[in-house]
């Protein structure tokens, strides 16, 4: 704009003309030949694109200010992001990805490349069986052994191997076996253990002479008979301080002795502190520490231990679980087996040490000698490992990861798990000392102070229970605790890889209060910012009720902002089935949307490994023990994070090659129905899904007269209840009903364990350690039903030891699936006399139920696999065909496993009432296993399916042809049984419902599962990168120290950056690869370990 115009606008439109300061004025004759006096235009200049340019113009008068909007345009809305678009180098990059070029004949055909490939493992005798060749050298091995005790002779016997000099006759002789097999003189061996001190040399003279053999027995002596042990000391060895056993020009004059634990063995070493000016700004405690000896106490130290040793110690008690006493022990064993001299007595310094040495390496994993706060800044949780694969925000996620999709939105939830443990309790100790854990609340447990506070100002809760009655719940406030400080431990873990969180563990003082649980959880969750949050929890159902009040009443530190981060709550699959049916389906990991297969089992895994430790920490003082559990978890999270390598490509294996099966089924059934019902159902579906109190689209609307084995149990709790009520209570803190329940729950473990056995698993070590698992948890819940046998049924105990006599002691012990449980109706009647009657009529309501269930789902697998055949009927095709028989086959295999549990449940009932007691249940015939004109013709069934899967037409001609072709055939006893509807076109049309809604939630659990691990592969490499650049930024220094310890905190920063960028590498090289690949590496693996390869495996590799 001309200066001119400019004065005439500023005085006449100064007021109307204001332009904010985002905006740039700039003058110019308006375009398109605007007859105005005059003009400018303001034109947008914020980022982004020009969305709005604006005319200011004067009328011709000159009194009046025209405004007119130049290219105006519409704001756009914000545009939401696929995640292969947010802003990360990694977005785009996908593991094991397809390339679609892995065929049949890549393995199928015998020829292999040279890594070996597709081809069987060759076998060899050796590695086959390795004991019977090493049989045939046992006097070879033998021999050597003791030719290690004989005196060496010739050129090794006649002089020093170090300085060649030659031995006078009767000349002593030396050697150390550390140092290696040959002789020493006196001088040579002294010189060179100057500045060995632990090493373990022997000495021989070729005449008879009498030794002291002292305590640490470091050297051995020829006697003239063999090799004896003798001190490094009684040869004059003092080691030096502060130069590595080198001399020092101002050596202190005090000769000191040591005792110091060297792994294997325990020495008493002479030395001095060095005096020069190289160790005046050093304490003898730091010279000490500089040498590699860790002092067992401040003031004076008289025992050490070795860096080495403590390492070791720690590496066995995380992995091994060997406890100080055990490795002490060892120790002196080592030193003096014979016990000819006292060994000293380290146990408890050695305790002290071993405590101090984790708490002290964990300080320095996580970086704290790198920041100028300090040690006293360590904030809470900062020593816990992370998760490498779980969200965090601001460190592997990308920074636009909020503008994703709402469909993708899922990839960046948290999901955790949570339990107790009351295996993990802790006694009370008679004049125990105060010695709190190092560190409280900087790990995984709680911070002692707070978590007593709010626990000193609990209530108890009223009990909200509307599902079943867990023994969690029902026992929460009257768990016995006599002689406990904590009854067990409550816990908290990312549910997809299992690792403890952050302030994940505390305490719980009585039961499984929510008081514990929720400050647990929330404690837990601190620093989080994500958009979803999913809580697995075996009693969620009613622990969710009145979630947000309590959280209110909890430190504001603590809340979550319920507006910020949607919550969701589920059961864990495996514990959901003790639920009721409807609890199990509105709140089941299987049917929530965005968790993938996330099982929400996997903090039960973790306790497995955990309660190894149990008895050791039981009995230890309050913070030995923390400190014990502190450290233990702490290797297992870092185990976990290094595995993911491995363990991440395997899952994404196993989940893509089941998410196409699931697709391919899912898409089969969705074939066969008309496009109105298919809206009609998935309307329900996404009704559910905004709000889970509509109609649940996963259970069955159709009514039933009989008990379910769920509700049965809930009636029987509730009149145990009233019993305990009136202090009739049951025996040993468990139910007569939860023994019952414990009792069928094994059995119906021991037929997952038989189907498992019966399958072949996609990789064979992945079935193996799905098998063994099952068998393990079989066999810890059997421990505590034996137990409760002792009690409530005497016959078993008295059976089982007539089956173990009968046993042939030869053979291996039987498998958890073959294993017998004994509940009363399994025992021999003479047996069964001696259980209460109280307790048989209790198994007798319950296996009622068990059949009711059985036959309910009988009906519903009946009706499915009828609308599949059917539907191949109308579909001809071989890979239709195929398809839909594939489908049909897995609900044969349902069919025949359930009917295989009603026979069980039956001859069960019928051994405890006789035959009056199956008056309304007869013998299932596999004739009755069928739906009524499931016989006829292929247009008798069509006419039964109704309007499911047909057209109008082809409706109407069904019918025309049931009226001609109806049945002879009389319906079965299972569609009358119970009060159970009878099989009509609304209960097919309800069955298929159900079975299509889950269908299509398997299908989007298996693809959700997909892009979980994908994603997760991509946020451990982000977590790695982000790793590494921390540690970078660590290495410039902030503290004010000396150059010394400056240069060492640098080399320890670099290191670690180093370690995090070759982990990084190592599984980026390792996943950028084909699924294909992937499988035939997995196969590699196995292969070395003697793993067979699985049938099929060519048809696996094809699908990639």
């Amino acid at each position: 704009m001309s200066a001119a115009l400019a004065r005439t606008t500023s005085t006449s439109l100064s007021t109307a003309a204001k332009v904010s300061p985002s905006r740039q004025k700039t003058g110019r004759r308006a375009p398109g030949g605007l007859q105005k006096s005059a003009s400018f235009i303001e034109y947008e200049v914020r980022r982004g694109e020009i969305t709005n340019d604006t005319q200011y113009s004067t009328s011709q008068d000159g009194t009046r200010l025209v405004r007119e909007s130049l290219n105006a345009q519409a704001k756009r809305k914000k545009r939401r992001l696929q995640p292969s678009e947010l802003q990360d180098p990694l977005a785009t990059w996908e593991p094991l990805h397809d390339d679609g070029t892995a065929q049949v004949d890549d393995v199928g055909d015998g020829e292999t490349d040279e890594s070996g490939a597709g081809e069987k493992r060759k076998r060899y005798e050796s590695s086959d069986e390795p004991m019977r060749l090493w049989r045939e050298h046992i006097e070879l091995f033998l021999d050597e052994l003791v030719r290690r005790d004989a005196p060496y002779s010739g050129r090794r016997g006649d002089q020093c191997a170090l300085c060649e000099t030659p031995y006078a006759a009767n000349a002593e002789r030396l050697r150390c076996l550390q140092c290696g097999s040959f002789a020493q003189c006196r001088e040579c061996l002294v010189a060179r253990h100057a500045t060995l001190p632990l090493h373990s040399p022997e000495v021989s003279q070729n005449l008879e002479l009498t030794l002291c053999v002292t305590l640490n027995a470091a050297l051995q002596v020829w006697s003239g008979k063999f090799w004896a042990k003798v001190d490094l000391r009684t040869l004059g060895c003092i080691y030096q301080l502060g130069h590595g056993g080198l001399r020092c020009p101002h050596a202190a004059p005090a000769v000191r002795e040591m005792v110091v634990l060297d792994f294997p063995r325990i020495h008493t070493v002479c030395f001095r502190y060095c005096g020069c000016d190289h160790s005046d700004r050093f304490n003898n405690l730091q010279q000490l520490l500089q040498n590699g000896w860790y002092p067992a106490s401040i003031t004076d130290p008289r025992s050490c231990a070795t860096f080495e040793t403590l390492a070791t110690f720690r590496l066995l008690n995380v992995t091994g679980n060997i406890n100080v006493q055990a490795f002490v022990k060892c120790m002196e064993k080592r030193t003096d087996a014979t016990r000819v001299n006292t060994v000293p007595d380290r146990y408890k310094g050695f305790g002290l040490m071993s405590r101090q040495w984790s708490f002290l390496k964990r300080l320095k994993r996580a970086g704290r000698a790198h920041d100028s706060l300090g040690v006293p800044g360590t904030r809470n949780g900062e020593l816990a490992v992370r998760c490498w694969a779980c969200p965090h925000d601001g460190i592997n996620l990308p920074v636009n990861w909020r503008d994703v999709a709402p469909e993708y939105q899922f990839l960046f939830m948290l999901i955790i798990a949570v339990d107790a443990n009351f295996r993990l309790r802790h006694r009370l100790r008679p004049n125990e000392r105060d010695d709190p854990p190092l560190g409280s609340g900087w790990g995984y447990m709680q911070e002692e102070g707070p978590y007593r506070e709010h626990l000193r100002n609990y209530v108890n809760e009223k009990d909200v229970s509307s599902c079943i009655a867990f023994k969690a719940l029902l026992q929460k406030d009257s768990r016995l605790t006599t002689g406990l400080r904590s009854s067990g431990v409550g816990g908290v873990v990312c549910a997809r890889h299992e690792l403890i969180r952050p302030q994940g563990l505390g305490n719980l003082q009585k039961g499984e209060r929510y008081s514990n649980m929720d400050y647990i959880v929330l404690a837990s969750l601190i620093g989080i910012t994500l958009l979803w949050l999913a809580i697995s929890y075996d009693v969620a159902c009613q622990w969710q009720v009145n979630f947000p009040s309590r959280m209110e009443e909890m430190p504001e530190r603590l809340r979550l902002d319920l507006n910020a981060i949607q919550v969701l709550f589920a059961l864990p699959v495996w514990h959901a089935m003790a639920h009721e049916r409807s609890c199990q389906v509105q709140n089941s990991l299987t049917y929530t949307s965005g968790v993938g297969r996330t099982d929400g089992e996997g903090i039960e895994r973790v306790w497995s490994l955990l309660i190894a430790i149990a008895w050791a920490t039981r009995v230890m003082g309050r913070g030995a023990r923390e400190d014990a559990i502190e450290d233990k978890v702490d290797h297992e999270n870092y185990e976990k994070n290094i595995n993911q390598g491995v363990v991440l490509p395997r899952k994404l294996i196993v989940a893509i090659t089941e998410r196409d099966q699931q697709v391919a089924g899912f898409e089969q059934v969705d074939a066969t129905l008309e496009t109105e019902v298919r809206e009609e159902w998935q309307a329900i579906i996404d009704a559910w899904k905004a709000d889970h109190q509509s109609r649940n689209p996963y259970d069955t609307t159709t009514p039933t007269r009989a008990a379910s084995e769920a509700a049965v149990r809930l009636e029987l709790a509730k009149e145990e209840l009233e019993e305990a009520s009136g202090g009739r209570g049951g025996q040993q803190g468990t139910s007569m009903t939860s023994f019952v329940v414990m009792g069928l729950q094994l059995e119906d473990a021991q037929f997952r364990i038989k189907r498992q056995v019966a399958q072949r698993g996609l990789l064979a070590s992945e079935q193996s350690e799905r098998l063994a698992e099952l068998r393990r948890s079989f066999f810890i819940k059997m421990r505590k039903f034996r137990r409760l046998q002792e009690v409530y049924a005497p016959g078993a105990v008295q059976q089982l030891a007539e089956d173990e006599d009968k046993r042939d002691s030869e053979l291996p012990p039987l498998q958890a699936e073959a294993t017998a449980v004994y509940l009363p109706s399994r025992l021999p009647r003479a047996k069964r006399d001696g259980c209460s009657e109280e307790l048989k009529g209790k198994e007798k309501r319950l296996r009622v139920g068990q059949m009711q269930d059985c036959v309910a789902k009988l009906r519903r697998c009946l009706l499915s696999r009828r609308h599949l055949w059917d539907w191949r009927e109308h579909n001809v095709g071989q890979r239709a065909g195929t398809r839909a028989a594939t489908l049909a086959q897995r609900v044969q295999r349902s069919i025949d496993e359930t009917a295989e549990r009603y026979r069980s449940a039956r001859a069960a009932l019928f051994a405890l009432g006789g035959e009056d007691a199956c008056v309304d249940w007869p013998v299932l015939q596999d004739d009755d296993i069928r739906v009524e004109e499931e016989r006829d013709s292929d247009a008798g069934a069509r006419r039964k399916l109704g309007n499911v899967g047909l057209s109008a037409k082809e409706t109407r001609k069904s019918r025309r042809a049931g009226r001609a072709h109806s049945s002879k055939h009389v319906m079965s006893w299972i569609w009358t049984s119970g009060g159970a509807p009878g099989e009509d076109e609304e209960d097919l049309r309800e069955a298929v419902r159900v079975e299509w809604s889950k269908a299509q939630a398997r299908r989007d659990r298996w693809t959700e599962e997909v892009l979980h691990l994908r994603e997760e592969m991509r946020r451990v490499l982000r977590f790695l990168r982000w790793t590494a650049l921390e540690w970078e930024t660590r290495a410039s220094v902030q503290r004010e120290v000396d150059q010394e310890l400056r240069a060492g905190l640098k080399a320890y920063a670099a290191r670690q950056a180093a370690v995090a960028r070759d982990t990084a590498r190592r599984f980026r090289n390792a996943w950028d690869t084909s699924a294909s690949d992937a499988v035939r590496a997995a196969l590699r693996e196995e292969a070395v370990m003697g793993v067979e390869e699985p049938d099929g495996m060519d048809l696996l590799i094809e699908e990639f």
